[in-house]
């Protein structure tokens, strides 16, 4: 399955209860559009965040997230890289 990387960049620290309050409205809806979250990563300064899904499309990834009303900068598709 494609994997995507979304990108959330914040105007003030992402905090504890904004992020729960986000993925309690999300789940649902990356069910529905056949999205599975798989990891995500939050700066130190807690200002960005990029999580990693796995979609059939870009598009699946940015209507689960936008019919829960969840903001993100950019959705790009990503292939794992090992050294």
């Amino acid at each position: 399955m494609p994997k995507y990387i979304v990108e959330h960049e914040y105007q003030t620290p992402l905090t504890e209860e904004l992020h729960s309050e986000e993925a309690k409205r999300a789940n649902p809806c990356l069910e529905k559009y056949a999205v599975t979250w798989l990891a995500s990563y939050l700066a130190v300064d807690r200002m960005k965040m990029v999580c990693e899904f796995e979609a059939d499309s870009q598009e699946q990834i940015r209507d689960a997230l936008r019919s829960a009303a969840v903001p993100f900068a950019r959705v790009w598709p990503a292939i794992k890289y090992s050294r």
